[in-house]
């Protein structure tokens, strides 16, 4: 049952979490942006904000989310710049980007 607060971590909440206009499918793949962003670097994006100055970052809308250091790859980059737009699609980032497809396991 929704309590109508915002739980979680602000240096992974979506736009539209932190704004409580809804959540699903584009705020998963925020969060998956996120998590690879910080899986490269050690630390998530905004890690150099304070946990509320990053909440009110995100939740305005109006700042753009750090991208990936230069040594990484363009692929890399990309996929991150993509999860992490505020107009961002849902699944093809995920099964169409190049970024998954190269990746050596």
């Amino acid at each position: 049952m929704p309590t109508g607060s915002v739980h979680g971590t602000p240096y992974w909440m979506a736009p539209e979490v932190i704004n409580e206009t809804g959540h699903g499918r584009k705020s998963d793949i925020w969060s998956l942006g996120c998590t690879v962003f910080e899986m490269a670097t050690g630390k998530p994006p905004l890690a150099h904000m304070g946990k509320m100055a990053a909440l009110f970052y995100i939740g305005a809308r109006k700042g753009l989310m750090p991208p990936l250091p230069d040594d990484f790859s363009e692929e890399a980059k990309g996929f991150v710049q993509a999860c992490l737009i505020r107009l961002r699609s849902c699944f093809w980032i995920v099964f169409l980007h190049e970024f998954p497809k190269a990746v050596e396991y």
